[in-house]
């Protein structure tokens, strides 16, 4: 490994400011997301618009750079390509990566690469490895949540990689490219690795971005938006067509098993209600969208700023609907919010209690009260809410009493009214706390089997556990148990959503919130294809809904 220079800390740069300034000629650069990687058994959606790509665009722009990007996955979303060696249960997503090089501009003299998720590494890796031998003179930037958490074996991992942005990246790719274009030393730039001479130079840390409203707004115009749109391919329900937006980062919480701190961190920001509301009304005139997915953390943290957030909303009377799909807090959430939530437009929130058992929760730093949670869960079905609720399985240390209690808590989630529940597999995921534990006592060793092991997080039926008290055919059963508990729980007390699911699942209906089971038919009708055609490594699966277009 090469060594590492860490240089003294230095004064980080202003923080976005009104007037950018730019120390030197505007340069091209060339945003690439590479494709992603599922399985055939994965229960989610892993074709979602790029906010992040979109935000460093709008930064990149707002400074007078010419900025272009490759999305991969929107450009090819309807094509999937084998994983040699993977059984056919793991598919890539998206272009191929001789694909991408070839849409990148040959004038690109930087090309920044996202990795968000350490799932997706090794076919990113490929991905820079490729663009290196097209473009040998191009300045290889990476960045993301994986980047952030692994600094160190990335550096080593990819030679490829000339720099590393930790944290957010709009503020310091903007320094970095300013830098590049005016000849200035890469140590005066806060938040990055890179390369110098043989060795690995971490600059010092640079400051959370203080005014959240101060970033320039994500520009779209780079990456297909349209298809992502037309196509329901959204990170929640499918309640029309759609639209990824952001009112605040970061979470003040530090659950053991989760990255925030590391890539956000637990200072909780958040825009302005105005300014919020200012970007729906944009999009919609835009793109003709009619439902927003809320791509936070931790959306819900103050009450006051989501109540004025909905009056506004109600004010406006924009006939919108918006979701929660990554997680609310049930702390702010009484039957007064909900009333509003819903009469704004808000159809569904997603509570994360991970787990029942109060002991495990203290284990994993989860601020979560069940009694709280049930209380705040009877409000929102009152006020006519939907309701999804994520588990968490195999934790390390959880014994037979946390997942009985956490079944208890589950039996009470459907007498309350709880719509879904998703049940997942731990995963120790890069820069939270628990992968750390698992790291120093050997358990984890980052190689090619682990990197595919995080794929087990979406597919509850192929766990991989790290509890020392369940084997990973266990833990399998355990998820899928508490699933089909639940919903056979829901369908007896409401027998009436049962209807209404199969009627969704062979009328093809828009309106209907499956784009998850649309998502997964897909993916099996490609292994299957591919599996066929052994000589063939890419397929094109033409969608199965009818596309919303205006």
């Amino acid at each position: 490994m090469a060594n590492l220079i860490r240089l003294p800390r230095q004064t980080p740069v202003a923080e976005m400011r009104d007037s950018i300034v730019r120390q030197g000629p505007p340069l091209e650069v060339c945003l690439v997301r590479p494709p992603t990687v599922t399985t055939v058994g994965a229960v989610g959606q892993d074709a979602v618009p790029p906010l992040g790509v979109a935000y460093l665009a709008g930064s990149l722009r707002a400074a007078g750079h010419q900025v272009t990007a490759v999305d991969a996955v929107g450009e090819a979303v309807h094509q999937y390509t084998r994983i040699r060696g993977m059984a056919g249960r793991v598919l890539q997503h998206g272009l191929t990566a001789d694909e991408i090089v070839a849409r990148i501009s040959p004038t690109a003299r930087v090309i920044g690469v996202s990795c968000m998720f350490s799932v997706d590494w090794l076919s990113s890796r490929a991905v820079v490895n490729r663009i290196r031998t097209s473009f040998p003179d191009a300045l290889i930037v990476l960045g993301g949540e994986h980047v952030t958490a692994l600094p160190d074996y990335v550096m080593e991992d990819c030679p490829a990689a000339d720099v590393l942005v930790l944290g957010e990246g709009e503020e310091t790719l903007l320094d970095l490219v300013d830098g590049y274009a005016s000849g200035r030393d890469f140590c005066e730039v806060p938040g990055i690795y890179f390369r110098r001479a043989g060795e690995t130079v971490k600059t010092s840390r640079r400051s959370r971005i203080r005014s959240v409203d101060d970033i320039p707004e994500p520009d779209w115009s780079v990456v297909p938006i349209h298809n992502y749109i037309d196509n329901a391919l959204t990170h929640g329900a499918n309640l029309g067509r759609c639209m990824p937006i952001l009112a605040s980062r970061g979470c003040p919480y530090s659950c053991t098993f989760c990255s925030n701190p590391q890539m956000w961190g637990t200072n909780w920001k958040a825009r302005t209600p105005h300014a919020v509301v200012d970007e729906i009304k944009k999009y919609m005139g835009e793109y003709g969208v009619t439902n927003f997915d809320f791509y936070d953390l931790t959306a819900i943290v103050k009450r006051d700023w989501i109540l004025e957030f909905c009056k506004l909303l109600i004010e406006e009377d924009l006939k919108i609907t918006w979701q929660l799909p990554s997680g609310t807090r049930s702390e702010a959430i009484d039957f007064e919010v909900s009333s509003y939530l819903f009469r704004s437009g808000c159809r569904i929130l997603n509570y994360a209690p991970e787990s029942g058992s109060a002991e495990e929760l203290r284990r994993i730093k989860k601020m979560v009260k069940t009694d709280r949670m049930i209380d705040s869960m009877k409000g929102a079905h009152k006020a006519g809410l939907q309701m999804k609720v994520n588990f968490i399985f195999g934790l390390p240390g959880s014994s037979w009493r946390d997942v009985f209690a956490t079944l208890r808590f589950i039996t009470k989630l459907a007498m309350v009214g709880a719509d879904d529940l998703g049940a997942f597999p731990f995963s120790p995921y890069p820069g939270s706390e628990l992968f750390e534990r698992l790291r120093a006592s050997g358990r984890v060793r980052l190689d090619e089997n682990y990197f595919r092991s995080l794929l087990a997080y979406t597919d509850p039926e192929n766990s991989v556990s790290y509890c020392e008290r369940f084997d990973s055919r266990t833990l399998s059963a355990i998820n899928m148990f508490a699933m089909y508990y639940f919903y056979a729980l829901s369908f007896l007390f409401r027998p009436t959503r049962f209807i209404k699911l199969v009627w969704g699942l062979f009328s093809g209906d828009n309106s209907t919130k499956l784009t998850m089971a649309l998502s997964h038919r897909r993916r099996k009708k490609a292994a299957v294809i591919l599996a066929e055609k052994t000589n063939q490594d890419t397929v094109i699966i033409e969608p199965i809904y009818r596309p919303r277009t205006v």
